[in-house]
């Protein structure tokens, strides 16, 4: 007993009747000592209760002497069969590697001893084995492509005969490969870097972010992964071609990056004067500025990025040439500051730059007050904002601002926004349940009766009237 004890072996083969203690006592013994290995009973005693005890003590096979040679390497070959199918069950109640794997990333679980001996006994990661996190950041391309690359990750690595198990991190859009034995980590860097170039020559990938490093025994990768993730974003200045190497790219020294003031006043005329190409050539002057070459931080190209759209925005408002309410800023902030490729920035700012509508036709034409006076309206109508208060505001007169608005609109001021008023409270008798004299407080009309008449003889119908035929 303390031999099996000291040894935990995974077959114990017995007799029944043995000297000081029998072989049914030895295996009550084990149970009551948590060990469970596999069990063959060797006896000449073929009476039914022997048998019958030894099936309730978990026996695997009762084999009744004088043992048959064939028999017994029959049984033996049982048994192993049993043992690799069992071993096979085990990823059920450990785990997958992968599973093990992906827990230790999220933090979902610890390497404890069972874990620890789990990888050992199966893939030889032992507490001093050297792993390697290569990840892969999909982006906004995680949820189409991830199926894709999964399997072209899987045949680039079993072509380099590596062990390796993929992980999916779905909330940072990555897949990790965690590689388990491997030549050595300068030949796998070398190796990689040389696939993405050839993807890129053969124009099979959209823009990724590759990043890689080296870490000691599995209960290392979740620090590992939260360590090199953050430094992926450096493909925004070296490009989607590079591997990013940790610690290797800690050593990179980057210069003071010096914001574009000239293009941003260069965007806010351009904004003003209406001119939608001359807003994307400006735009596409602003992104190249950042691959000049000059190794600039990700985080302050990122940064210049929030500066430039924010600028963009505000003149873009000032002028009525963006729908501002439908502009998400703390998502925008978002996407800029955890991008990790040049695609992520620049998509930002085709987004933003489909939010406006400026007509190059109608907006090149008037003039900035005109277009201020325009967005006031639009954002304080329902206020009863007057002629004279956005005079004042900008500091004109009233009668200067007036006659502008009529020369460049060809409408007078009251006309312009008694018309927008109108508009409104079309879209809320049709789109919604409110009641007349709330619509009329919500377009600027303090009086519904007011608003009931001036509606009647601008559109012809009551406003009751005008709900029921468009409902």
């Amino acid at each position: 007993m303390s031999c099996i004890e000291a040894c935990r072996p995974d077959l114990v083969i017995t007799d029944i009747r043995m000297p000081v203690l029998d072989g049914l006592e030895m295996l009550s013994g084990m149970q009551a000592r948590g060990l469970f290995p596999k069990v063959i009973i060797l006896t000449a005693y073929s009476e039914f209760s022997y048998a019958q005890q030894a099936v309730k003590l978990g026996v695997n096979d009762y084999i009744i002497k004088p043992v048959a040679v064939q028999e017994f390497v029959r049984t033996i070959r049982k048994i192993q069969n049993l043992y690799e199918q069992e071993q096979k069950r085990i990823p059920d109640a450990i785990g997958s590697l992968e599973n093990v794997l992906s827990n230790l990333m999220y933090g979902v679980s610890a390497a404890d001893a069972q874990t620890e001996d789990f990888l050992e006994k199966r893939y030889g990661i032992s507490r001093e084995s050297k792993l390697l996190e290569l990840l892969v950041y999909l982006g906004d391309g995680f949820a189409e492509q991830r199926e894709r690359k999964r399997n072209g990750l899987c045949r680039v690595l079993e072509q380099k005969k590596l062990g390796f198990s993929l992980v999916e991190l779905e909330y940072d859009r990555v897949i990790a490969a965690v590689i388990y034995r491997y030549p050595s980590r300068q030949e796998v860097e070398r190796w990689f870097q040389n696939q993405i170039l050839l993807q890129k020559r053969e124009r099979r990938e959209r823009q990724f972010s590759y990043g890689m490093l080296e870490v000691t025994w599995a209960g290392a990768v979740r620090e590992g992964y939260q360590k090199l993730l953050p430094y992926m974003d450096w493909n925004i200045v070296l490009g989607d071609d590079i591997l990013i190497s940790y610690p290797r790219i800690t050593d990179i020294r980057t210069e003071i990056c010096i914001y574009p003031v000239e293009l941003e006043n260069q965007m806010k005329i351009a904004v003003c004067a209406g001119e939608q190409e001359r807003i994307r050539e400006i735009l596409e002057k602003f992104q190249q500025f950042f691959s000049g070459g000059k190794m600039y931080s990700p985080k302050e190209v990122k940064e210049s990025y929030v500066r430039f759209q924010w600028s963009l925005i505000n003149i873009a408002k000032e002028v009525d040439g963006i729908n501002y309410k439908k502009i998400d800023q703390k998502k925008l902030l978002d996407c800029i500051m955890n991008a990790k490729t040049k695609g992520e920035l620049k998509k930002t700012c085709e987004e933003l730059l489909s939010r406006m509508h400026i007509s190059s036709e109608e907006a090149g034409a008037l003039s900035l007050a005109v277009k201020k006076a325009q967005s006031m309206i639009h954002e304080f109508y329902a206020d009863g904002i007057t002629l004279n208060e956005i005079a004042d505001r900008l500091n004109l007169t009233q009668e200067y601002l007036g006659a502008q608005f009529h020369r460049e609109l060809g409408e007078n001021f009251s006309t312009y926004i008694r018309n927008y008023r109108l508009a409104k409270a079309k879209e809320l008798l049709i789109g919604t349940r409110l009641k007349q004299y709330e619509i009329a407080k919500k377009t600027g009309y303090t009086d519904a009766k007011y608003f009931a008449r001036v509606f009647r003889e601008c559109v012809g119908m009551s406003p009751a009237e005008y709900r029921k035929a468009n409902r």
